[in-house]
């Protein structure tokens, strides 16, 4: 009996899980395509329906679909980004079918996709994370509250770390004296570990926290402790922390705006490409540039007034 194209994604998804082990959001970002897939070109039951003209008619009607966004307002059409990303999950899946001898060509493979250009500002300003920590000082109710959200925001703010990372910071990833933050491989998107030093500014509140901590007396062993008992703070907790700190502010916040701000404000430092790589854990410069556009044409004028015709190499 001929195995159905859902039966081949099970598959496909327990390999994922269970041999390559990746991540619960990368799980669900290659589920969330293929449920697009077959819902946008239903026509398609089985491998033998898949074909490279099949592929474009999907990107055709994902185009051209209307949709409802917000209060009652219809969109139409995708930016680049979304194509791109469609195209690498489902191009990843039969990539995986044609490897087990299922298909003899992938057609994703042959697809000349955009490539996205990013020019909003992603990076938080100075002005905005003052606006950040006004509204945190003023929604704390108590002194636990106001040491923990301080240290959230000097760690996303000085150590540029993904929320998942932020949320499985354990204790023992603290390192005071050593004056280093640990990422271990297991709660790290890119699965390897790195050590990112501690800003002395950020070590100032940390200590802080952690004598608040200790007189609260948390035995849970996760850095970052939810204000109602001693549990970590989750994913779900974080989101609805995000969302007050958004009210209050008057921001236009997510947390990885604080991911930008770290790379770009390093950037204007003068750190080179390469360090802020190691820092932000990417696999490749490549991903490391895209934080960087939030770089601006003026920020750079300094550099260009220190040029002169004394100095050229």
């Amino acid at each position: 009996m001929q195995i159905s194209l859902h039966e081949h994604f099970e598959n496909y998804i327990n390999e994922c899980l269970y041999v390559r082990r990746l991540r619960p959001a990368s799980i669900k970002s290659s589920k969330d395509a293929y449920k697009q897939f077959l819902k946008i070109v239903p026509e398609i039951t089985c491998l033998s329906d898949v074909s490279p003209e099949l592929v474009t008619v999907f990107f055709k009607r994902l185009q051209e679909r209307e949709r409802i966004v917000g209060k009652d307002k219809i969109r139409k059409g995708v930016k680049d980004a979304t194509v791109a990303h469609y195209a690498n999950r489902l191009k990843t899946f039969f990539q995986w079918l044609k490897q087990h001898r299922h298909i003899n060509d992938n057609p994703f493979e042959t697809l000349k996709l955009p490539k996205p250009v990013f020019v909003d500002k992603r990076a938080l300003s100075g002005e905005d994370i003052k606006k950040i920590m006004g509204a945190v000082v003023q929604g704390a109710s108590n002194s636990f509250l106001l040491r923990r959200d301080i240290s959230i925001i000097g760690i996303l703010t000085f150590c540029g770390i993904r929320r998942n990372e932020l949320v499985s910071l354990e204790v023992r990833d603290i390192d005071l004296y050593g004056g280093y933050i640990c990422v271990r491989p297991e709660t790290s998107k890119s699965k390897r570990f790195r050590k990112i030093p501690i800003n002395p500014y950020l070590k100032m509140h940390l200590i802080e926290y952690l004598d608040e901590r200790k007189k609260r007396g948390c035995k849970t062993e996760f850095l970052f402790v939810s204000n109602l008992g001693d549990r970590p703070l989750t994913l779900h907790g974080l989101k609805h922390w995000v969302e007050r700190i958004r009210k209050s502010s008057g921001v236009k916040l997510h947390l990885h705006r604080f991911r930008h701000t770290f790379a770009t404000n390093l950037a204007m430092q003068d750190v080179g490409v390469i360090k802020i790589q190691k820092l932000m854990g990417h696999s490749g410069i490549a991903m490391t540039q895209t934080y960087l556009r939030s770089v601006r044409t003026e920020d750079l004028q300094d550099d260009i007034n220190k040029l002169s015709f004394e100095n050229l190499a």
